[in-house]
């Protein structure tokens, strides 16, 4: 019987397989709100992160902007180690401000707990000292209100969604917290669709106030989950079709005086934009709050198709006002410049025609397929077949595409790369 690649010798071996780049930086995200807070509170500020983890450098790179705290800022830090409705101590100390951007050194024995995503932001202010905000620092997050179902309705219900995304095991785990919703009779996971499109159900969640658990997802799904393409829905009896909606989303935007090319000095002026894209139907979905503090706004857009420091013309309109949720229907050939990460938000006031506030949109990509080096000739399983190609490539008659006697990479072809080839093949990859 041919042994298939997945077999589970080769899932073991093959666990952290990943691109270099990959296995370095990983980029997490997240949505700060008073209703993270242990105990929870009412307060309405609300605010978002982005962080790069280096795990070769040991050191977490952020940007986390806030605004409508109730009181002054007392203090901001990184606090674990915890899992979410869980306080723990200061790890970090982060800088005053609406916009904090920085740099942590971790230690060694601090990496597992910080890529399980048990580290949060917290945010102190004289009203509340032992936190007005908080926000774990996971792979996805999911804001949910009564605005993003479609139909939007005018439920003041709220709740927040925090996700973390095991693309090897196919598992999406939640903690998913709702306030104010009553009479509920179900909530799900649906999809696949972007903001402002309904879907089917993919999930059962269990009832109550706080929802935890894991979703199995089928193999083939993370891309779509990365991107944004399912949503958290809880349906009431006043509300069938549902009361509350959060799209599920990694890509989490902080928008900022600072990344104005050149940068303003509305420094109190921040934002967030979080965004999904269906590459099948080439949307590009967004929920973006800001608020402003240099001027009034007179418009606002996605704009394209730059880096980070490089300014480029309008591909998108924006409505006016605090919050702008829609989509847009990009052009099919646009897509590869939209997730090289060259498209941003841009605000624009009678202070700063040219822009007050901007946030870079960026995607992140689902791991790729574990390679399995004994399947030689790249036909998805481990068999003789592969033993004949190696042979057949070692001894001068021909290598398959992409392939080389060299297996063992040390710049020579002889009997240890023969040794190192069995090896793997008698492993399973």
């Amino acid at each position: 019987m041919r042994k298939s690649i997945v077999s589970a010798a080769c899932v073991v071996a093959l666990a952290g397989w990943t691109t270099l780049a990959e296995a370095e930086v990983r980029r997490m995200v997240c949505l700060l709100s008073g209703l993270q807070e242990v105990p929870s509170n009412q307060s309405r500020a609300r605010g978002c992160g982005v962080f790069e983890v280096n795990t070769e450098t040991n050191v977490m790179r952020y940007r986390i902007v806030y605004w409508d705290l109730g009181s002054t800022e007392t203090a901001a830090h990184i606090h674990g180690v915890a899992d979410p409705g869980v306080n723990a101590g200061v790890v970090h100390a982060l800088p005053a401000g609406r916009l904090k951007v920085g740099a942590w050194s971790f230690s060694e024995a601090q990496e597992a707990a910080i890529l399980a995503g048990r580290t949060y932001v917290n945010i102190h202010s004289s009203t509340f000292p032992g936190g007005e905000i908080r926000g774990q620092i996971v792979d996805l997050v999911a804001d949910l209100d009564g605005g993003q179902e479609v139909p939007a309705n005018a439920s003041t219900a709220r709740g927040f969604g925090l996700f973390m995304i095991d693309e090897a095991a196919n598992n999406l785990r939640y903690h998913i917290v709702t306030d104010g919703v009553v009479g509920e009779v179900a909530a799900h996971i649906h999809g696949r669709s972007n903001y402002g499109v309904n879907s089917g159900v993919v999930h059962g969640l269990p009832g109550g106030v706080v929802k935890t658990g894991a979703w199995a997802f089928a193999d083939g799904a993370e891309q779509d989950i990365l991107d944004g393409l399912f949503y958290v829905n809880v349906h009431t009896g006043a509300f069938p079709g549902g009361e509350i909606r959060g799209q599920i989303v990694s890509s989490v935007n902080p928008i900022d005086a600072l990344q104005e090319v050149p940068p303003t000095t509305a420094i109190n002026s921040v934002g967030c934009a979080l965004c999904g894209i269906n590459r099948t139907l080439d949307t590009y979905g967004y929920d973006i709050r800001h608020q402003l503090g240099g001027g009034a706004e007179i418009a606002a857009h996605i704009h394209g198709y730059a880096p980070v420091g490089v300014n480029a013309g309008v591909r998108h309109g924006l409505v006016l006002g605090a919050r702008k949720l829609g989509s847009w229907s990009y052009p099919a050939g646009d897509e590869a410049s939209i997730l090289d990460d060259l498209t941003y938000v841009n605000i624009h006031t009678n202070a700063f025609p040219g822009g007050e506030l901007r946030g870079q949109v960026v995607w992140r990509d689902a791991a790729p397929p574990p390679t399995c080096p004994a399947d030689f000739n790249d036909d998805g399983f481990v068999d003789f077949f592969d033993l004949d190609a190696f042979v057949e490539c070692f001894e001068g008659g021909g290598c398959p595409p992409g392939k080389d006697a060299d297996f063992n990479g040390d710049g020579f072809v002889d009997f240890f790369d023969l040794d190192a080839f069995v090896e793997a093949f008698e492993a399973g990859c």
